[in-house]
């Protein structure tokens, strides 16, 4: 009531405008304009479609879009501020419809304050391209010697990664300001050029005429988060007080010297700088100490954090998930997701990179889909090349290689890097696709693409779990050969060679390649020769990867496990029975196996072995009898060698029978629709007599089951295995 007042009162109401925050407000004013006569006035129209357009809401850019509208002739001032406004709103590609509709009408030709405002619009499009085409208008039209359109054109390459063009631009410039600085050592802190830009940031102090300013400073702490570097973190930091004054209420010079603390893991410091911010704390400085305390394993200490915020956004939404998945605790990102949700938070591409990366871990196949078409399909959120390479990575994990398959095929040529090509070689590995795999492999190496090491990790993977023996070779002498890629061969690279030789026989040259090794190696490579010589019966070599492991991990009861097993299938009873009283006599105990199955409507059900306390627990163990007496009637038998109790057969019996992924067959066989797939995620390798039960219940129950163990997909049809009883 008193604004109503103040208006009738005040003879003036353009002047109003100045003090103005509120869209209602604004209409207002607007009325008391028009009854007064002076919305026919260019001043005034000029003074209203600056006021809405830069308001920052979508309602208020819409209206001055309406004013706008409704000029016959606008001038260049109002064309650039619907420009800028544009160029500030959800909607930057409208500015660039702008500029064009304003260069056919061929009224006025643009002028110094169009092409930056431009620019930042094509800055923040998925497409270098219109950025490309305004900078040739810029040339045309002779504004490229402009500081503030120079300095927008850095800013627009540096955005993009073409930091070699960024830089010459800025090398290029005749007059160079604060914001020419700080612009680049932006770009090359973004783009993982830290050194660049603590080289340009000397050659700046060097020069000894600008001096750095809040965003100067700002970047350079981005700059050390990249490096991990604390030490020159703490040096910057010390300039900051001898070329700033006002620090304690600077939010947003403090917030990021508190991320770089927490993103290098000075949580101590961090936590004594975050607690000294006198105003407001901001979400950004909140979701720095979120990330900071998840990234240092200290999930309680981030959740709690977490808790305390008043206002949460996206930033620290997401920081609280990602802590979760990327510390394992895939099922609580899940939940947090759906609060967020449910909370009305939209996710960003960075969310959603997270929460793909959970469902992948669990084989959260629906949950991932539904995401995928709500948020991506439908061209909601854009399409980087990380979001793809994650959904690739989400599908080919939860078992829907096809899906993979397909999205890797719809990639547009000039969106398939490095990583896309790295997720979906992968997953084709994960599931025996061998050729599949060399396919896509050979494709990218036509690109003109550099295969990595991540590349070869993949391929090596794919011909292994699918006895491409000589490709195999062929691939890994590739790797440093004169003729080849030049990559040096890392322990991961050595561990799938030894993984494929033992696989398919080959244990001797598999042994001989170990034993020639330029490093010694890991437990990993010990595991793959003494899983292999169990397999193939080579004792001699398996125990002496077995007393390898053992040394190395004295305490990983799978080690023991998987040696005792070797040796009782080679009937070598007492010598098992030694490694199993080793076992005992140290308390150590074979990790505990659980299993995930996810129904349609999204939700995850956990098994452990053994384990009967499942709501659902009593139609389970009903369902385990029926599978039970049909396996037994088409002639199974148990195969309880595996069991390490000194237990009589009948009991070895009932504890295969409760094994984690048993229990979740047959919850999957009771509320999975006939139609649908049944998708398991173990957590250990699947067994042999799992695997054997879990073949002839698909015959007989006439289902289709994947399950996903720690070595590859299992796909179970008609009787047979994908993995040809190989894994």
């Amino acid at each position: 009531m008193k604004w109503k007042r103040f208006l009738s009162e005040n003879p003036s109401p353009l002047c109003l405008l100045e003090s103005c925050k509120i869209f209602k407000q604004g209409l207002q004013i607007h009325a008391q304009i028009i009854v007064n006569g002076l919305h026919h006035q260019i001043f005034s129209r000029s003074r209203l479609i600056s006021f809405f357009s830069l308001l920052g809401s979508k309602d208020g850019l819409d209206h001055s879009r309406h004013l706008f509208s409704q000029i016959d002739c606008p001038n260049l001032f109002m064309w650039n501020t619907m420009i800028r406004g544009y160029s500030r709103s959800d909607s930057p590609r409208e500015a660039i419809v702008l500029y064009t509709s304003m260069i056919a009408k061929g009224i006025e030709p643009p002028n110094n304050f169009t092409f930056p405002f431009l620019l930042n619009s094509c800055a923040r499009l998925s497409s270098l391209e219109p950025g490309q085409e305004v900078h040739s208008h810029v040339i045309k039209h002779g504004f490229e010697s402009d500081l503030f359109v120079r300095n927008a054109l850095i800013h627009l390459y540096s955005v993009f990664g073409n930091l070699n063009l960024a830089r010459t631009l800025f090398d290029e410039s005749l007059v160079r300001d604060i914001v020419s600085y700080n612009t680049l050592i932006k770009g090359y802190a973004e783009v993982n050029k830290p050194e660049y830009a603590l080289c340009l940031f000397g050659e700046m102090q060097n020069a000894g005429v600008l001096l750095p300013d809040e965003y100067t400073f700002v970047a350079l702490f981005s700059v050390c988060s990249v490096l991990n570097e604390p030490n020159i973190g703490k040096q910057i930091h010390s300039l900051v007080y001898k070329n700033l004054s006002h620090i304690d209420y600077n939010l947003l010079l403090k917030s990021a010297i508190v991320d770089m603390y927490a993103k290098c893991g000075l949580m101590k410091i961090a936590e004594r700088l975050f607690n000294t911010i006198r105003t407001s704390k901001s979400a950004a400085a909140w979701s720095s100490m979120v990330s900071g305390y998840a990234g240092s394993g200290e999930i309680e200490a981030a959740r709690r954090l977490f808790n305390q915020m008043d206002k949460r956004d996206v930033i620290s939404w997401t920081a609280m998930i990602s802590g979760y998945s990327q510390a394992g605790q895939c099922s609580e990102a899940l939940e947090l997701f759906k609060e967020m949700e449910s909370s009305g938070i939209k996710p960003d591409e960075v969310t959603l990179v997270a929460v793909f990366s959970a469902c992948a871990r669990l084989g959260a196949l629906h949950l991932g889909k539904r995401l995928y078409h709500q948020y991506i399909e439908n061209g909601i959120l854009n399409r980087n090349t990380i979001l793809t390479a994650a959904v690739i990575d989400m599908f080919a994990k939860c078992g829907s290689i096809d899906s993979a398959l397909n999205i890797f095929h719809g990639v547009p040529e000039n969106m398939k890097t490095g990583s896309v090509f790295n997720s979906i070689i992968s997953g084709l590995a994960q599931h025996g696709l061998g050729e599949t795999a060399l396919k896509v492999f050979r494709e990218l190496t036509s690109t003109g693409l550099k295969p990595d090491e991540v590349t070869f990790v993949g391929a090596l993977c794919a011909c292994s779990h699918s006895g491409l023996v000589d490709e195999g070779k062929k691939l890994f002498d590739s790797m440093f050969n004169a003729f080849g890629f030049r990559i040096k061969p890392r322990m991961e690279h050595y561990g799938c060679m030894v993984d494929l030789l033992g696989r398919y026989g080959c244990l001797e040259e598999a042994y001989d390649l170990v034993q020639k090794m330029p490093f010694a190696a890991n437990s990993v490579i010990w595991r793959a020769l003494l899983s292999a010589c169990r397999t193939h019966g080579n004792v001699e070599i398996g125990e002496i990867a077995g007393q390898k492991l053992l040394e190395m991990e004295a305490s990983h009861g799978a080690r023991y496990v998987l040696l005792s097993n070797m040796l009782a299938d080679a009937n070598q009873w007492e010598e098992a029975g030694q490694v199993r009283k080793a076992m005992e006599d140290h308390g150590i105990r074979k990790p505990p196996g659980w299993s995930y199955i996810e129904l349609i409507n999204g939700t995850l059900h956990r098994f452990l072995a053994s384990d009967k306390s499942h709501p659902h627990g009593k139609e389970i163990e009903v369902m385990l009898k029926d599978m039970a007496m049909r396996l037994k009637s088409a002639g199974y038998v148990p195969n309880t060698a595996q069991v390490m109790f000194d237990i009589d057969e009948e009991e070895k019996e009932t504890v295969v029978s409760f094994h984690s992924e048993k229990l979740a067959l047959a919850f999957g066989l009771m509320y999975c629709s006939p139609t649908e797939i049944i998708r398991i995620v173990k957590n250990l390798r699947i067994c042999i007599d799992c695997h054997k039960a879990f073949k002839l219940v698909s015959q007989i129950y006439g289902r289709e089951i994947t399950v996903r163990d720690t070595i590859r997909f299992h796909h179970f049809r008609n009787g047979s295995c994908s993995c040809m009883d190989f894994w």
